[in-house]
C-alpha cells in the first residue's frame, strides 16, 4: 500500500528512546516580569544578510557561536509509559515507523521476556555522534518520560524558547545546557504556553547564561542559508544545513484542532529536522535565531527534505505576551474569509486569485462597524499582501486588541479601503465556532406550492409568517428559507444548513422559491449564494458538477 505524506511534529517519544528519568540539581525557579523587561532582556541584531559573496566552505565559527545557547529539553508526566503486556506506548509515533519499534520490543519480549519496573533500551547506532548517558530516576511521584525535545537560550538569565507540544502535557520539565564543554542539568519551569501557534516559553534559573542572538525573520529570503539544531533521536548539540525552502507556509493542518484555531506561517527548509529537533533554533548564516524547529512532511516520520519552524518574530510575539500574564492577547476582525479559485475570479471578474473572499461578516464585529460586507475581496491588511485565506487570520492575530488596521479590498470591482478597529479575540468567541445543526428529524417542511429545490438536496420555501416564527427570522429580512438539506449534498459540505436564508443567488436579489430556482440554473460551473443566518450573513459557493 502506498505511505501517504504526513505532518509529524518533531518531538522524540521517550517510549522509542527508552529514556529513564533525570534528577536535577537546580530547582525551578518563580518568576514574573513584564514584556517590556522581558524584550530589554534579548540581543537583537535585525539587519540584513548581505546579498551575493562567495560560498562559505564552513559553518563551524557559525556553530561554536549559536551552539551553547541550545539546550535539550526533557519532559515528564504521570501518565505511565507502558500499555498493558510490557510493551511501551508507541502511539505518539507517526505509522511505519511505530511498527519498526512494535516488533523491535515484541521480539525481545519472547526471546528474554521484560521486567515491568525495568525499561529496556531502544536500539542506537553507537560510535557515530554525542550519546546519551544514564540518568537516575527521581523519587517523587511516579513520573514516566513523555520524551526529548529541544529549546534555544533568548536571554542571559534563563528564558527558553521551544514548542507547546514538548512541553505542554509535562508534570515536570528538566533541559540540559552544555557551556564549553561543561553540562549542567536544570529543571524548567513554564512561563507560558500557547497551543494556537505551538510556542512556549520556559524559565531556568542562572547568570550569565550563553543567550542566542535574534534576527529579524521578516527579511529571510527563499535560498537563504540555515542551519537547524537540536537534540534529534537524543542525539543533543547536532547541526544540520539546509536553504530556505518557502517562506509564509499557512493552512497546512499541523497546529490546531476542530474546537482550536491554529495560526500558521511556517518557514519551510530542507535542513535535516527529525524527532527531538522540536523547540531548537533555526539561525542563518550568521548564527542569529530566525525560527523554532516545529514539524516535518514525510512519509516515514523522519526527515525527508521538508521541514518547518515558527518564524522568530511571532514566536518573540508570543513570548513577550507570555510574560505578562501567561496568556495571549489577538485582535479579533469578525470575518470568515475564503480562498480564490478561478470560477470566483471569473464572477468577481478579478485578475487573479490572489486575496480572500468574505463570506461571514459576524454582527456587531469590527468587520462589520468598518463597513465591511459579505463578498468584499480583501486584498491586503495595513500594507501586507493577502496570498490566501489562511494568511488572513494569522496576520490580524499578530495585531492586539484596540489596534486600527486598513483593509484594501475591491467590492463590485471597486477598489476602496475600510478601517476595522480590533477587538479582543476571547475563549467564549473561540468556542463559539459555527451554529451547530439542529435535528433534522424535528423539523419537516411543509406541503406547500411555494417549495422546491434550489440545488440537488437542497430544499426551499418562501418566507411566510409561519417559516418566519418557526426559523426566528426577522421581518426586515427578505429572501427564500433553506427547510430542509441532505447532509451528503455539495451544499451540506459547503455549510449550508437548515433554517438559512437565502437572500441572493448568483449575486441577484432574491424574494421567491420560483425566481431563486430560475436563477440558479444559469449553466455556470457554481452557484452563488448569500445567506442570513441568525443575524450573520454569509457567502457560499456550491459546485454544480
Amino acid at each position: 500500500m502506498k505511505n501517504l505524506p504526513r505532518i509529524t511534529l518533531a518531538f522524540a517519544s521517550a517510549s522509542l528512546l527508552g529514556l529513564t528519568l533525570l534528577k536535577a540539581d537546580i530547582k525551578a525557579p518563580a518568576v514574573k516580569i513584564s514584556s517590556d523587561e522581558f524584550h530589554n532582556r534579548l540581543l537583537r541584531d535585525e539587519t540584513a544578510l548581505p546579498a551575493g559573496g562567495q560560498l562559505q566552505m564552513s559553518y563551524a565559527n557559525v556553530v561554536d557561536k549559536i551552539l551553547p545557547s541550545v539546550v535539550t529539553v526533557f519532559s515528564y508526566g504521570e501518565k505511565a509509559g507502558k500499555s498493558q503486556g510490557g510493551m511501551p506506548d508507541l502511539d505518539r509515533l507517526p505509522p511505519g515507523f511505530r511498527e519498526q519499534f512494535e516488533e523491535w520490543f515484541r521480539q525481545q519480549q519472547e526471546e528474554q521476556g521484560q521486567d515491568e519496573e525495568q525499561p529496556r533500551q531502544a536500539p542506537r547506532r553507537r560510535g557515530q555522534g554525542q550519546q546519551p548517558q544514564q540518568r537516575q530516576a527521581p523519587q517523587e511521584k511516579n513520573l514516566q518520560p513523555n520524551g526529548v525535545g529541544s529549546g534555544v537560550i533568548i536571554s542571559p538569565d534563563g528564558y527558553i524558547l521551544t514548542n507547546n507540544h514538548v512541553v505542554g502535557d509535562a508534570d515536570k520539565i528538566e533541559t540540559i545546557v552544555t557551556i564549553n564543554g561543561s553540562t549542567r542539568r536544570y529543571e524548567a519551569k513554564v512561563i507560558g504556553a500557547d497551543p494556537q501557534t505551538d510556542v512556549a516559553l520556559i524559565k531556568i534559573e542562572g547568570t550569565g547564561l550563553p543567550a542566542a542572538v535574534i534576527a529579524d525573520s521578516s527579511k529571510l529570503r527563499v535560498g537563504d542559508v540555515v542551519l537547524a539544531l537540536g537534540a534529534p533521536m537524543e542525539l543533543s548539540r547536532s547541526v544540520t544545513q539546509g536553504i530556505v525552502s518557502a517562506l509564509g507556509r499557512s493552512g497546512m493542518g499541523i497546529i490546531g484542532r476542530r474546537d482550536m484555531q491554529g495560526y500558521e506561517d511556517f518557514i519551510q527548509t530542507d535542513a535535516a529536522i527529525n524527532p527531538g529537533n522540536s523547540g531548537g533554533p533555526l539561525v542563518d548564516a550568521l548564527g542569529r535565531v530566525i525560527g523554532i524547529n516545529t514539524a516535518i512532511y514525510s512519509r516515514s516520520g523522519m526527515n525527508a527534505g521538508i521541514g518547518f519552524s515558527i518564524p522568530i518574530n511571532l514566536a518573540l510575539r508570543i513570548a513577550e505576551d507570555l510574560t505578562d500574564d501567561g496568556a495571549v492577547s489577538r485582535g479579533y476582525l469578525g470575518i470568515l474569509p475564503a480562498d480564490i479559485d478561478a470560477e470566483t475570479a471569473k464572477l468577481w471578474n478579478l485578475t487573479d486569485e490572489s486575496g480572500a473572499i468574505i463570506k461571514t461578516v459576524k454582527k456587531n464585529s469590527p468587520a462589520a462597524k468598518a463597513g465591511l460586507q459579505v463578498g468584499d475581496v480583501i486584498l491586503s491588511v495595513s500594507g501586507q499582501r493577502i496570498e490566501s485565506a489562511s494568511k488572513l487570520p494569522v496576520i490580524v492575530s499578530n495585531y492586539k486588541p484596540g489596534a486600527e488596521i486598513n483593509l484594501d479590498i475591491i467590492r463590485e470591482g471597486k477598489p476602496m479601503t475600510k478601517t476595522a478597529k480590533l477587538a479582543t479575540l476571547t475563549p467564549e468567541i473561540l468556542a463559539g465556532g459555527e451554529p451547530n445543526q439542529e435535528d433534522d428529524s424535528a423539523k419537516t417542511a411543509p406541503a406547500s406550492a411555494s417549495v422546491g429545490d434550489i440545488l440537488p438536496g437542497v430544499t426551499i420555501q418562501n418566507l411566510t409568517p409561519g417559516t418566519r416564527e418557526r426559523y426566528e427570522v426577522p421581518a426586515e429580512i427578505t429572501g427564500v428559507v433553506v427547510t430542509q438539506i441532505d447532509p451528503e449534498s455539495r451544499a451540506a459540505a459547503m455549510g449550508v444548513e437548515e433554517g438559512d436564508v437565502i437572500t441572493e443567488v448568483g449575486r441577484n436579489p432574491v424574494r421567491a422559491v420560483g425566481e431563486a430556482r430560475q436563477m440558479a440554473k444559469d449553466g455556470s460551473a457554481t452557484t452563488l449564494l448569500k445567506v442570513w443566518r441568525k443575524g450573520d450573513t454569509m457567502l457560499f459557493m456550491v459546485g454544480n458538477k
